[in-house]
């Protein structure tokens, strides 16, 4: 007897699943979600419709996410100003990550009314 989460010939439901693997990443479990995320696009990359557009484009935030947030470690490492290293750190960190949380948590909502996400 196998348990299933959820149905994968519906594409509402992989996509919200998608869109939530997103906001796990960021909020929750960084990089177990991104694993289980690049587990479904290797598994459903295949499948068309919403599908495909909603794990794509929850990848794509996901591999952007990780490039963003190493932008100010190079300003840390190159930087000898140790105050001004830290405002600046903590600022840019709070402003992208809560950019990205919004935008996760509207593609979620357009996810789960069958609509494409926005980027």
């Amino acid at each position: 007897m196998s348990i299933k989460l959820f149905n994968p010939k519906s594409s509402i439901h992989l996509a919200v699943v998608c869109q939530s693997l997103f906001l796990a990443n960021l909020l929750v479990l960084p990089g177990l979600a991104f694993i289980l995320l690049l587990w479904f696009f290797k598994r459903y990359k295949k499948n068309g419709g919403m599908i495909r557009i909603h794990l794509y484009r929850a990848v794509q935030l996901s591999v952007l996410v990780g490039l963003v947030v190493f932008i100010p470690l190079l300003y840390v490492l190159l930087s000898d100003d140790v105050q001004f290293q830290l405002m600046v750190m903590i600022v840019y960190f709070i402003l992208v990550h809560t950019c990205f949380v919004m935008i996760g948590m509207l593609n979620l909502a357009r996810a789960m009314v069958k609509k494409l996400p926005i980027f």
